[in-house]
């Protein structure tokens, strides 16, 4: 709740004090690094969390192999940033913005410890830490727009944000007896962490184009002031779904043991949680087409209010975005995480096909009816073409009825 609610105060004093053009480089910048994140992601969450739940004798082989992964991968993000710099035209402010913005890739290999907190579900410690940290840096954000610093500063910030959160998980880690130094890496460990999580890593990879393309997209056919705007409707539709991702991050442990324990309730609780999802996606949907005009106004100026059409149509991609995160409890459960990788494939390229054609013809609005359609196509359609996947693709869509909400009993098998 800190993250969500400062973040947003926090992200709307910043994009009223820098405005559509410098708001639009950052988040161009931010959009730009994501692309990279899958050197250090590596689909690994998930997958060392469903590790040391099974196995928790090894959890210090686990996490010291999963962290040397995420560190080695940071080293290849910092030089493939470095590299494509050199080739992309942009100007200086933007190539330095992308460059700060990814050394934060280092920091993220400590996640390990929040993936062990999560296994153990207490999630509080991240908490604590993240928060804290967030708290900090937007301190800091603050200072830098009293005293009217550049965009490159809040870059800067959010370096900082990444940096002080890695250091007080490791200091609430080893605070609770628990000792980095006794993390080991395990070549057996990291082939078999790679065999299972390799499918998702490049599911992530194409997520992130899918979900950034676009603000790169319209940096480079319309320009950097629509990115600005675009990026407001990025950002409320995208605040609500911090929910689904800390729900499905709780109960991923009780999902693992259900499924060892009772298979059908395990299945029935699964259709429950996409109910859920997909009857919260309505309501904030609904909510935006009455008062999302108002909101953008009300909260980032006049200058932001072209936002409206692009918000409508991407808050409404928050239904099929929070019920595949949904779903990814079942597909680590079943290690189906290569069918993803599939439909993502697919998904991706229609996506940026779809871009393609709409941008210059409805400019930014097209821009999230293209993200819309496609995540729409690759949750409910897509999915159908490989046998393994449709019987949760049939779920999701049973879901919709809203008497999983109100039934908690079993269905008669």
């Amino acid at each position: 709740m800190v993250r969500i609610f400062g973040g947003l105060f926090i992200g709307i004093w910043i994009a009223r004090y820098l405005g559509p053009s410098d708001f639009g480089v950052l988040n161009y910048a931010l959009a730009y690094v994501a692309f990279f994140q899958v050197f250090v992601s590596l689909g690994l969450d998930q997958i060392v969390v469903r590790e040391v739940v099974k196995y928790p004798k090894l959890t210090n082989y686990v996490l010291g192999t999963a962290f040397g992964l995420k560190f080695f991968g940071s080293i290849l993000a910092l030089i493939g940033v470095f590299i494509s710099l050199l080739f992309i035209q942009t100007d200086y402010i933007t190539k330095l913005a992308i460059f700060i913005l990814t050394i934060r890739i280092v920091f993220q290999s400590v996640d390990v410890i929040d993936y062990f907190f999560q296994a153990k579900v207490i999630s509080k410690y991240t908490v604590i830490a993240r928060s804290s940290a967030f708290l900090c840096s937007s301190l800091l954000s603050i200072f830098f727009i009293l005293y009217e610093y550049s965009v490159i500063y809040f870059a800067l910030s959010l370096l900082v944000d990444l940096l002080l959160s890695a250091l007080f998980l490791l200091f609430i880690y080893q605070k609770n007896s628990y000792k980095v130094k006794q993390w080991r890496f395990s070549k057996k460990i990291a082939i078999n962490l790679m065999k299972f999580s390799w499918p998702l890593a490049l599911s992530v990879f194409l997520i992130s184009i899918h979900t950034k393309i676009d603000q790169v997209m319209i940096g480079n056919m319309l320009d950097i002031e629509q990115v600005g705007i675009y990026s407001v409707a990025v950002k409320l539709s995208e605040a609500w779904l911090f929910f689904p991702a800390i729900l499905v991050s709780t109960l991923m442990p009780y999902f693992v043991s259900l499924r060892e324990s009772d298979n059908a309730l395990y299945h029935y609780r699964l259709i429950q949680l996409y109910s859920l999802m997909f009857w919260m996606g309505v309501f904030v949907g609904l909510a935006t087409i009455l008062f999302g005009e108002s909101i953008i106004g009300f909260l980032f100026g006049v200058a932001y209010i072209d936002a409206y059409m692009a918000l409508v149509f991407n808050i409404w991609n928050g239904i099929f975005i929070s019920q595949a995160v949904a779903r990814g409890i079942w597909m680590i459960s079943e290690n189906l995480q290569i069918y993803r990788l599939y439909s993502n494939i697919i998904v991706v390229v229609l996506n940026i096909t779809v871009n393609i054609l709409l941008i210059p013809k409805y400019g930014i609005a097209g821009a999230a009816i293209a993200t819309l359609a496609t995540q729409a196509l690759g949750a409910w359609v897509v999915s159908l073409f490989w046998k393994p996947l449709r019987p949760s693709t049939l779920a999701m869509i049973k879901s919709v009825n809203p008497i999983y909400l109100i039934n908690f009993r079993r269905e008669s098998k």
